[in-house]
């Protein structure tokens, strides 16, 4: 990269967690799903705040973990979301956070790629910043599934949602990471795996989102070794390409991070195509997020350096993918590892759920 990029701070916001024994018990979790996922609880936010205020939450914390870099200010805000922001259409969400964080003289937008939003924001804010256009940015996610739209718990193939908000400031100046390199693909013959086979609609609708159906329908249609085939290929492809920039080998990596699926999904779809354990990966952590949309990387980052699980020197790779399909992967270089007292990645945990 010509000009450095650095991650100056990474801070969440995440609600008290909902247990998933409970949640099999009164029926709202299959039990087989409970099994093959292993995700313990579930985070969950209640109406008394709205999504995008989550996001303003993780975004003030991460602003003042970066202060003494950016003053409070940034060039660039990017908002990346999977799930509903509070109005249905003629309005976006970024520029709220931005007036509520009381950020002038700055660019504000959003992105929605679904679970690889928070990284395509992480890649736009990087390129921006790299052709001179501001020497800070911060990207934020928020999300929040909730009923009757969605039942977090059954709503997709392999995962279930954890309400939560996140948020990263980007600076040319100093960070406690350099983001060595970042690159993006789209693979668009698996698009039809996140719209299926019903018609396009004229109107936004109040149904219940089945996100199971557009899947059920298209790997009807194609097989799901055809599936898994495509989408191996293009994360594959994805991780080569930005290792080869760095010329870094997978076992270099003192973690990776990727996703909170359920644990089934992730084995296939990012253990074994990538040959690692999940001991370097956050899938314990991710037991008690479950999958919080847009930013589960954000929050890994953050959960990384709360925790004290990276030194000086450390190279961390982050790969996400998201519907489209979609993935994006990072090179980050750890500088040193700042003395955050607060851990804003705790959470409270259901009483039949223990860390």
């Amino acid at each position: 990269m010509s000009t450095p990029v650095y991650i100056t701070s990474a801070a969440a916001w995440i609600p008290p967690a909902e247990s998933a024994k409970e949640a099999v018990a009164d029926g709202r979790y299959v039990a087989e799903d409970f099994t093959t996922n292993n995700i313990l609880c579930l985070p969950v936010a209640s109406d008394e705040i709205s999504v995008p205020d989550m996001a303003v939450i993780a975004g003030r914390r991460a602003l003042d973990r970066a202060v003494d870099v950016v003053g409070g200010q940034v060039d660039l805000i990017v908002h990346a979301s999977l799930y509903h922001q509070g109005r249905d259409w003629g309005w976006t969400s970024a520029p709220y956070i931005q007036r509520a964080l009381a950020i002038t003289d700055a660019t504000s937008v959003n992105v929605e790629q679904c679970s690889n939003g928070g990284m395509v924001a992480l890649d736009m804010a990087v390129a921006m910043l790299e052709a001179g256009r501001g020497s800070s940015a911060m990207v934020t996610t928020a999300d929040r599934f909730a009923a009757p739209t969605l039942n977090r718990w059954r709503g997709a193939y392999g995962i279930v949602g954890g309400d939560g908000a996140t948020a990263m400031v980007l600076s040319t100046q100093s960070g406690f990471a350099r983001v060595v390199a970042v690159d993006s693909l789209t693979d668009a013959s698996l698009e039809p795996l996140w719209r299926g086979s019903e018609p396009f609609t004229s109107a936004y609708g109040e149904v219940a989102h089945d996100l199971r159906a557009p899947k059920k329908s298209y790997l009807e249609e194609v097989g799901k070794e055809s599936v898994l085939r495509r989408c191996e290929d293009a994360l594959v492809t994805l991780v080569r390409s930005v290792l080869k920039k760095t010329g870094h080998q997978i076992d270099d990596f003192a973690k990776i991070l990727m996703p909170n699926m359920g644990h089934g999904l992730m084995a296939v779809q990012f253990l074994k195509p990538l040959g690692i354990t999940s001991e370097r990966t956050l899938m314990d952590w991710g037991r008690y997020t479950g999958h919080m949309g847009a930013g589960d990387l954000i929050a890994g980052v953050a959960r990384l350096v709360e925790k004290k699980q990276l030194s000086q020197g450390d190279h961390v790779l982050l790969v996400s993918a998201g519907g489209g399909y979609s993935l994006t992967a990072a090179v980050l270089e750890i500088e040193s590892v700042p003395e955050w007292p607060e851990a804003t990645t705790d959470f409270a945990l259901p009483a039949d759920v223990t860390e």
